[in-house]
């Protein structure tokens, strides 16, 4: 059977900054003899609500398998009127570096500041604007890839509810590939592989999720892993609790608002534990 990580044509690998991606991208590179080929762009779109360890975990990656990663942002976002149109979001996209990259959530605001709606369950906006469109700008427009192209992303083999709804499925040029899924790789494997590698993300690692991974408080995780993290570090809650101040909407309109959630992790998160309610997937990975 050919290997799921081969690349003969203009391929996107999708690296979210986890540890799941991660080891998608050093599949490929040891299906190439350790080398990317020239037909691959690894992207890395950054929210600037990552934490400070992701970004130390991308730049490391690079460092030690000497693979270009290209780091991509939202800049800029506002609102355009077209007649007989409804209004569209032109958005302006740059590309980074490890040293220069946005860390106090700067290309999240833009977007937030220009939407109309800030993200929910149901209307993920964050993940295309914020990720998949600046990874579609760069691979389109700058490298003038036609579509569709191939997109690799890191989901595995013991996500099949996530990877049937995005393997082999064409969006918005790129025809979404999973080959972790395709190999049947599991969490415990891609833990045990960074267990032996000198390098890690460091951050923790719960039962093979790094429930720390992605934006530091993201909506879709779990309300007892975000009040968790809370508990540990209560400063990283005043953004969300900022925008939904300031959009006067929530992030999660079916639950408490994150000023809540802080209130009650920081004044009764030692009196008890906050369970294990499941977080909601989405494009990001781990």
């Amino acid at each position: 059977m050919t290997s799921p990580y081969l690349i003969t044509e203009p391929t996107g690998i999708s690296f979210s900054g986890g540890r799941t991606s991660a080891y998608m991208l050093w599949k490929i590179l040891q299906a190439h003899g350790g080398k990317l080929p020239d037909e691959a762009v690894v992207t890395f779109a950054n929210t600037g609500k990552e934490m400070p360890q992701t970004l130390d975990f991308v730049q490391a990656c690079s460092d030690h398998w000497g693979v270009d990663i290209v780091w991509l942002e939202l800049k800029t976002m506002r609102k355009e009127e077209k007649e007989g149109k409804r209004n569209v979001l032109h958005k302006i996209i740059k590309i980074t570096d490890y040293k220069n990259a946005s860390r106090k959530g700067e290309p999240f605001d833009a977007f937030i500041n220009a939407a109309s709606a800030i993200p929910n369950a149901v209307q993920r906006s964050c993940t295309g604007n914020l990720k998949i469109r600046p990874i579609q700008w760069y691979l389109g427009k700058v490298l003038g890839w036609e579509s569709p192209w191939n997109q690799m992303i890191g989901i595995r083999g013991d996500e099949k509810r996530r990877a049937v709804k995005i393997h082999n499925t064409i969006d918005g040029g790129q025809d979404r590939l999973c080959p972790l899924y395709i190999d049947g790789v599991t969490k415990e494997e891609v833990g045990a592989f960074w267990k032996a590698q000198p390098f890690d993300l460091e951050l923790p690692n719960n039962n093979g999720v790094t429930d720390w991974g992605n934006c530091d408080l993201c909506h879709l995780k779990g309300k007892s892993k975000r009040m968790s993290i809370i508990r540990e570090r209560p400063d990283l809650a005043d953004w969300w609790i900022d925008v939904e101040k300031r959009k006067k909407q929530f992030f999660r309109p079916d639950e408490m608002s994150y000023q809540q959630m802080k209130v009650i992790a920081t004044d009764q998160g030692n009196l008890f534990d906050f369970g294990d309610d499941p977080s909601i997937p989405c494009f990001c990975g781990d």
